[in-house]
């Protein structure tokens, strides 16, 4: 056909160099890639480098994204300290590639190891402040303000809300001095400062948030973007008591998160439903629910996953007063929380335990809890008012007068503590 060609104008313009760039991308480049399919390939190929780079320019993005693991296997093995002076004073690792590295695994490393998280955020950050006149200052500006909110991100998981806070105001004064208009960077931040506002217990403030980044990412039509915004609306409405929102919103994101491009998000919603349809009492819906889950566990789960797949199991079973096997379930989670040192965890699921005791009226096995509960006050994630609680909680077994509600009433206020180090 006539119109699958370049027409003689366009040809002899780019033939003789005067055809514009733009036009070269938008009629040239598409002509050739539709007639080999190696190339094509190669280009989609461009195009995911691009977007784990994060920069605009192919040649860039290419030859950085390669160099990239080279230039951190220099660092990767030093002290903290040594890194440091290395970037300061070696102009090689001075490249956007490596700065991006870094923030990837800063955010891999924000749950798992709060603390590297931060050194590898600040890290990033001295290589952005090294990236010379080859980049577009704009474009090194959006980059330092993702640097900001990678660095804010993990310290909100530490429990260093005030630094944390100090973070994400540098981050949005950066963003305010780029003129590039890059929605995509300003979607990712406010979806990272939707998750301080939740930990600072601003809840409107970080529904609003949320709001605002799905708005961004649905205009960006980007999937992954769209299904992290909706499982920080699905929590945020959790913590607000909406549990009946949370799971109609959880339940609608399934059409929305493709299963086959994003499995783990398709799996982080499925499996948060399942919790929801727990915390609300519907058992016997999230008791139909769980053989879905258990297949996705085996095809994307994580270690931690299993562990806190086999407490909603207790859940299911202690609401459908199926008690040995909630209690066997409670004990082994324990265990694993303990022997893991996740001491809220350790705490909330004990605390599950002495709610399945004191409905049975066993005294005595609720004092050789409180007893069990010593190593989780040595945790070094739990702070002092959460402390005060499982004190309270443990006088109040030895003295036999712990009811049901009020061991709930112990773990609502852990659970709202415990969600201020969550993602």
């Amino acid at each position: 056909m006539e119109d699958a060609h370049l027409s003689l104008e366009t040809l002899a313009k780019w033939l003789s160099g005067t055809l514009e760039h733009d036009e070269t991308l938008r009629l040239v480049i598409p002509h050739f890639l539709a007639r080999c399919p190696v190339c094509r390939e190669r280009h989609e190929e461009i195009l995911r480098i691009q977007k784990q780079v994060g920069h605009w320019d192919p040649e860039i993005s290419v030859m950085e994204g390669q160099q990239a693991p080279e230039l951190w296997s220099r660092l990767a093995e030093r002290p903290y300290a040594e890194q440091l002076r290395e970037v300061e004073e070696d102009e090689g690792l001075h490249a956007w590639g490596l700065c991006q590295l870094l923030l990837q695994k800063s955010r891999e490393a924000t749950f798992s190891d709060p603390a590297q998280a931060v050194e590898l955020a600040n890290l990033a950050l001295r290589v952005v402040r090294h990236l010379g006149k080859a980049y577009d200052p704009n474009w090194v500006m959006e980059l330092r303000a993702r640097c900001f909110a990678y660095l804010g991100n993990a310290r909100r998981v530490l429990g260093e809300l005030r630094s944390a806070e100090d973070a994400f105001v540098k981050a949005e004064a950066c963003l305010i001095r780029s003129t590039s208009g890059n929605v995509e960077v300003w979607a990712e931040i406010l979806d990272l400062k939707s998750s301080l506002r939740r930990a600072q217990r601003r809840l409107g403030e970080a529904l609003s948030l949320a709001d605002e980044a799905l708005s961004t990412y649905r205009d960006l039509g980007d999937g992954h973007g769209i299904g992290k915004a909706l499982l920080q609306q699905a929590k945020i409405l959790e913590e607000v008591d909406d549990l009946s929102g949370a799971i109609n919103l959880l339940k609608g994101a399934v059409d929305e998160i493709e299963r086959l491009e994003y499995p783990r998000l398709f799996f982080c919603a499925r499996y948060n439903l399942l919790g929801c349809l727990a915390l609300a009492g519907l058992f016997e819906e999230a008791a139909q629910l769980l053989p879905e889950i258990k297949g996705l566990f085996g095809e994307i789960s994580q270690p931690l996953d299993l562990v806190r797949l086999r407490w909603v199991e207790g859940l299911i079973d202690l609401g459908l007063g199926r008690l040995g096997p909630a209690e066997a379930a409670f004990r082994e989670v324990q265990r694993e929380f303990l022997e893991r040192q996740m001491g809220y965890d350790a705490a909330l699921v004990s605390l599950d335990l002495a709610r399945l005791f004191a409905q049975e009226g066993c005294a005595e096995d609720l004092k050789r809890l409180a007893a069990e509960l010593m190593p989780i006050f040595q945790s070094r994630d739990v702070n002092r008012e959460a402390i005060v609680t499982l004190l309270m909680f443990q006088r109040a077994c030895e003295e036999e007068r712990l009811t049901v509600d009020l061991v709930r009433q112990f773990s609502a206020y852990l659970r709202r503590e415990r969600r201020g180090h969550e993602g």
